[in-house]
């Protein structure tokens, strides 16, 4: 089978690999799309030897071991990656997953929607957040498409939400999305230094995560969903401590929580009560991920979410 390789920093190739082999308790699937993730960005500009991205998946049923129930040959399914099993992951043509870590998708919510490992993690980090009351004053600094699909949750469960961001096309996004109010970083500070009770941070950036921290007030919450891969990020470790603010770090790292995570992000897109859907999506040939990685840094006010295309070799990029 073919999968997608890099070969030095930014470049990368499609290579025959071996393919996977279903096992009595497993699923093989055919990959129709895997997600292009910023967490996996820095790695992809520096890489210094061969490796395999990827761990955002939707494909197709093409096979099932003999002990799985609930699933047919053709179902279309959205799935987590890893979990302990061999030959899981990685932007290849086929892959074996766990049908726990499985969710049949209903046929009102499209393919391009159904790579549920964000949205799985976007649900993982809002269940982390300790306040209850709805009305609730959280600000949430970054609206890319995992701050944007954390503002549309924190609004369903009823908190009035306060929108950071740097540039004016994620701030548009934010308010689509639900966003009480929106401000540049400068502007938040100037009116909002240490008045939230919880803050969220999704920017990835060093400046975001310094924005966040003077944005919590004394004794709030400080939720960091962004994973901060690559290099080192220095903050203001004294002000979290006089301040007695609470820093957690709300990507999962429990199994258990992603897979009730993409089961409930699944289930609310098909029912229509979470409105996070159609999103803006630029699909890539597998011959363009190094151009959907290098477009992430360039997509704003065009897009928010970037798939590859497992089932097309060459071709140009589509706007879904």
């Amino acid at each position: 089978m073919k999968a997608i390789i890099t070969t030095g920093p930014m470049t990368s190739e499609i290579r025959e690999v071996p393919d996977v082999q279903v096992t009595p308790d497993t699923i093989k699937i055919r990959l129709q799309y895997v997600g292009v993730c910023f967490s996996e960005h820095y790695d992809w500009k520096h890489c210094d030897k061969e490796t395999a991205f990827g761990h955002e998946p939707m494909g197709i049923v093409a096979e099932l071991g003999e002990n799985v129930k609930g699933f047919e040959i053709g179902d279309r399914v959205g799935c987590l990656f890893g979990n302990g099993l061999p030959g899981a992951g990685v932007m290849c043509e086929y892959a074996l997953v766990y049908p726990e870590d499985c969710v049949k998708l209903a046929d009102n919510v499209r393919s391009e929607d159904g790579a549920l490992e964000p949205l799985g993690c976007m649900f993982s980090a809002i269940s982390k957040v300790r306040a209850t009351m709805p009305g609730t004053r959280i600000c949430v600094v970054g609206c890319g498409y995992m701050g944007c699909g954390a503002i549309s949750l924190l609004k369903l469960r009823g908190f009035h939400v306060t929108a950071v961001d740097i540039r004016p096309e994620s701030l548009e996004n934010a308010k689509f999305y639900g966003a009480d109010e929106v401000y540049y970083p400068e502007e938040a500070l100037a009116k909002f230094e240490a008045s939230f009770p919880v803050v969220m941070e999704w920017a990835e950036t060093n400046e975001s995560l310094d924005t966040a921290i003077h944005l919590t007030a004394e004794c709030g919450q400080l939720c960091v969903g962004a994973y901060h891969t690559g290099e080192k990020r220095l903050v203001n470790v004294q002000l979290l401590g006089v301040r007695a603010i609470d820093m957690l770090n709300t990507h999962p790292r429990e199994w258990d929580m992603l897979q009730d995570g993409i089961k409930n992000a699944h289930d609310l897109m098909a029912n229509g009560t979470w409105k996070f859907t159609k999103v803006p999506t630029m699909v890539y040939p597998m011959n363009q991920f190094d151009k959907a990685q290098a477009d992430l840094e360039t997509k704003y006010g065009k897009y928010l979410k970037a798939l590859i295309d497992m089932t097309k070799l060459d071709g140009e990029p589509v706007l879904m």
